[in-house]
This record gives C-alpha cells, structure tokens and sequence, in this order.
C-alpha cells in the first residue's frame, strides 16, 4: 500500500469504525437495558394473597376481603435476559419470574420474551445499517477530499519527472490557493530557477573557460609549430622565452580556474584570528606606489591567505588602470573596512556589477598585455562573501577614478574542525605551484609562484606542500 491516498482514507475510515463501534455498543447497551425494563414493566402482574385462600389477580377479584383475616399483596414479573450479539431465535432467550404469587405459564413467559428480542434484534439491526452507511460516507468523502488536495501534487510530481538539462525553463503549476501545497508549488519553482542560474552560470563558466585557455594554446602550438618548421632559422631563444610566457599565463589561468572551483565547493570550516593591518601592509609594502592608511591591530576571523591573495587582487586591478595613485584604506570596527582606490579612468555605473562577474573585462582591458582573464574581482569577491563580508564598487571621493570596499566582520574565529584527508585534485594543485617534481622527462617543471607560503596556503587549505 504505497498510496498516501489509499494510507489516509483507510487510516480515517478505521478510526471513524473504532469511534462509530464504540458508540453503537454504548447506544445499543442502552437500548438492551430500556427493552428489558419495558418488558418487566408490562409483564407485571399484581396478587392479593390471603391466609385462608390463595392468591389471586387484584383484577379477578370482585368481593372485598372477608373482616379480621389478614391479606397481603404481591407482584410477578418476568425480566428477559437480552443478547445483543449473537441474535437467539424463539424461545432460546432466557429469563427470570422475579416477585411473589402466581407464576405465569412457561408459553406466556416465552411469547413475552421473544417479543423483547425480537424488538432488541430490528434495533440493532438498524444501528448497524446507520453505522455502516456513516463509515462508508466517511471513506468516500476522505477518498476524494484525498484525491483533490494531492492532485496539484501529483501534477508537480508529473512536471518534475519531465524535467531535465534540456528543458530547465519548465516549472510546475502553482495552485491559485494559499496554502501548503501552492507554498510547496512556489519553493519547487524558486529551487528549480536557482537550479536554472547555476547550470547557466555553470555553462557560461565552462565556456569562456574553454575560450580563455584555448588562446594562449593556440598562440603556444602556433609559436612552436613555426620554429619546428624552420629550426635553422630560429631563434630558440626568443621561441623559448615566448613559451613560457604562454605556459605561464596558462598556469596562472588555470590556477584561477582551480581556485574559484574550490572557493564554490568548500566552506569556511576553519578560521583563523587574522590581523588584516599586518595582512595589508606586507602586501602594500612589495608595491612602491600604494599609499596605505590603516589602523592598528584589525583583527578578523578567517584565513589569512585568502584575505591576502582578495588584497592582492585588488590592487593588481587598481595599478593596472591607475594614473599616478593608489590609496588603500583600512578602518576597524565592528566590521572592518578595507578601501582600494585608483584615480584611474573608473567603471561606469552600469557596469559595476558586472565586473564581478568571471571572465568580465572592459573593453580597454581585452587587450593580451592590459589585463588577465577577468577572473581577479570574482576572486576576490568570492573570497569577501566566504568570509561572511560584501565587495563592491563606488565612486573614489576626492578621485576621479573607482573605489572598491571590502567589508569583513570582525568577532569570534568558529573552533577548528579535524583535518580532512587530502582530497582528489590536491596533488593537481601542488603540481601546478611546482611543490610536486615530475617524473617524465618531456615535462617541464614548472617554476614555483611567488609568495609561496601564502600561495601554498590559499590552494592547498589546511595541508602543507610537499616537500621537495
């Protein structure tokens, strides 16, 4: 019985049964009891019995009592011993002549309780038809009462079953009530139009994924292919230099890839307390141009790692378009405020979201030598929202340029949770920073990133690199 259908209206229809039963057995004890009372009360038959001369009937008895001889009176009546179930035929029902005088005739006592019987047996048999006909309304009302309540579900369920990868626009039909079933019909549709967004965002993802790293190994296999063609001509060193300015930006490309995979798919399970004024002036310090004003001492909960390389990318899109200044700003409270500003050309109003947004460049940074693969502000703001904080673009007061504020809460770090085992891609990661040395000859090793402990840190989480 797998039907909820099927489940309710026979679980309703059992209980109605049980509490009908029940009561038809108290009406019906009730009804058994009034019979019997009935009977004796018309069976009763009053006696004046003397000491000179028998009892007689008050009714046969025409002459008064003869003077001076005692009389006293007396009463019989016959009280039938009802059953309620099973039904006795005639003459099977047993009774009791209860009282003093004449006892009546065993045929006249039998005629009076079969009657009774009888009378008992048509009752009960008209309370069990009446029962019998509640239940049955009962079932059938809870059947298509059932019936019509699930039916939106069952047209949900119908819809759902039909959707898949290539038809995620579909959704299922709301019920034009307010209640839990056109509720659960308006959460299925906002979880299938997120669903929707994240195998698009997904798709868009894989493909300018796939357009990214096919450029520079386009301009790698070209570069490669020509000197081949021609080795005496060649200049092997400048074929060499160009490839690995190739292999490079296809290392960094991919590690962005890799990265913001991880940033999507782990969570925040263990934090650290990080002093961002120390976080932000190192970083400032390999950059000659950035003027920092910061408090002393912000501490926030996090990985330090990641608030660097969020930083870090920052002011690579800030020198990248400023004119002559960079300013970041770091304010505490009771969230801490970190402020990157250029006076650059800025970002127009419209497109300040945008540029959050993977593989997103402006068109005057589309060129090879102005700018990345339009991954570093995803970074960063990816890294913002895992640290519970916001990443957004404003006007640079006093600049002509743009402003991003970064906003992290400060409090306390979550407790740390047991190291997991190394998961399945970690060796691809050390791979790709150099901690991890190649076996096959035709492999180059690839040349290890800078700032290799927070680098290794921000890829590998909690496990260390190997060593080499």
């Amino acid at each position: 019985m797998k039907s909820l259908q099927v489940k309710v209206t026979v679980l309703a229809t059992v209980i109605t049964a049980v509490l009908i039963g029940l009561v038809g057995t108290l009406m019906l004890t009730a009804q058994r009891q009034q019979i019997a009372d009935q009977t004796a009360d018309s069976s009763r038959v009053h006696y004046m019995c003397s000491s000179t001369e028998n009892c007689v009937r008050l009714s046969e008895r025409t002459t008064a009592p003869t003077p001076g001889v005692l009389v006293r009176y007396a009463s019989t009546e016959v009280r039938p011993e009802l059953s309620i179930w099973p039904f006795t035929g005639p003459g099977e029902t047993p009774y009791q002549v209860i009282g003093e005088g004449w006892r009546p005739n065993e045929e006249e006592a039998l005629t009076i309780v079969d009657q009774a019987q009888q009378q008992l047996n048509n009752a009960t048999l008209v309370l069990f038809g009446v029962l019998a006909s509640i239940i049955a309304l009962v079932s059938v009302t809870v059947l298509a009462a059932t019936s019509r309540v699930l039916r939106p579900v069952e047209a949900m369920r119908a819809e759902v079953a039909e959707i898949n990868e290539h038809n995620l626009t579909r959704r299922v039909p709301v019920p034009s009530s307010d209640n839990e079933i056109a509720r659960l019909g308006k959460t299925l549709n906002e979880t299938l139009d997120r669903m929707h967004r994240a195998v698009e965002d997904t798709r868009r993802f894989v493909g300018d994924a796939s357009h990214e790293l096919r450029s520079p190994l386009a301009a790698l296999r070209a570069e490669l292919e020509i000197a081949l063609s021609h080795p005496h001509l060649a200049d092997w060193t400048t074929v060499v230099k160009a490839a690995l300015e190739d292999t490079e930006r296809l290392q960094e490309l991919t590690t962005d890839l890799l990265l913001l995979a991880r940033l999507d798919a782990d969570a925040l399970d263990r934090q650290d307390t990080v002093d961002l004024t120390a976080v932000v002036r190192r970083e400032v310090s390999r950059r000659g141009t950035v003027t920092l004003e910061a408090d002393d001492q912000v501490l926030v909960p996090g990985r330090q790692a990641q608030l660097s390389r969020l930083l870090g990318n920052l002011l690579d899109n800030a020198e990248r378009h400023a004119g002559t200044a960079v300013v970041v700003r770091l304010r505490g409270g009771p969230s801490a405020t970190l402020e990157v500003i250029d006076d650059g050309p800025g970002i127009p109003e419209a497109d300040r979201e945008r540029v959050f947004d993977r593989f997103t460049r402006l068109d005057e940074a589309r060129t090879r030598a102005a700018g990345g693969a339009g991954l570093g502000l995803a970074i960063a703001r990816r890294i913002a929202t895992r640290h519970h904080g916001t990443l957004e673009a404003t006007d640079a007061e006093g600049f002509r340029g743009i402003r991003f504020v970064a906003t992290i809460p400060t409090g306390v770090p979550l407790p740390r949770k047991a190291a997991a085992q190394q998961r399945a891609g970690d060796e691809v990661w050390q791979f790709l920073n150099g901690s991890i040395v190649p076996t096959h000859g035709h492999i180059p090793e690839p040349r290890p990133a800078p700032e290799r402990e927070l680098e290794w840190e921000l890829i590998f989480g909690e496990h260390p690199p190997v060593p080499r």
